[in-house]
């Protein structure tokens, strides 16, 4: 009686594993329609655009991440209107839907081309918007004054890239990995 017990425990429990996992991969399993240029995932349908070659996701992330996305100044509204805030780690573990990256600081650079900040803020195809950052220690800053997009790029142990966007100037900066930005995913 003792092996029956054993064997459906761990019979049981590998079925609960397996299915965590179909569900963790299921969530982030999203369907391109390039007809319409949407991209459709569980939590938004989100419009994409063609820059120099690359379909790019038009509007910031908004996928729920437990401990690692966040909304501007802890105020859901903003989610719907500005999308979420990620850590670099977040960001690097598989958030982007399958088939989709976290674009390098050279992809930005080739999707920005020579446009002039201002230019991208109302540049309809990539949809830019000063949705701000969450400091490490959770202040919250910016909104409205910048964007910032991770990128794939990490500078050291603690610090990656941030692309970051003013009315003025387009830097490539490294920033804290513990801090939250937006993520932009672009098609692999």
């Amino acid at each position: 009686m003792k092996k029956f017990s054993k064997m459906i425990y761990v019979t049981v429990s590998a079925v609960a594993a397996m299915s965590a996992l179909i569900a963790c991969d299921a969530s982030n399993a999203c369907t391109y329609d390039e007809s319409s240029h949407k991209l459709l995932c569980s939590e938004k349908t989100y419009s994409t655009t063609n820059l120099h070659g690359e379909i790019w996701m038009a509007e910031n992330l908004s996928a729920y991440i437990p401990d690692s996305s966040v909304c501007y100044g802890n105020d859901h509204a903003n989610c719907d209107t500005l999308g979420r805030l990620y850590t670099w780690g977040a960001a690097t573990n598989g958030l982007c839907p399958k088939g989709w990256e976290l674009p390098s600081q050279q992809d930005f650079k080739n999707a920005f081309g020579s446009a002039v900040p201002a230019e991208l803020k109302k540049d309809r195809p990539f949809g830019l918007l000063f949705a701000g950052f969450r400091y490490f220690d959770g202040k919250f800053a910016d909104k409205n004054a910048s964007a910032s997009f991770w990128t794939r790029d990490s500078y050291d142990d603690s610090r990656a890239y941030l692309v970051r966007v003013t009315d003025s100037t387009i830097t490539y900066e490294h920033f804290n990995k513990n801090i939250a930005a937006s993520v932009r995913c672009v098609k692999n």
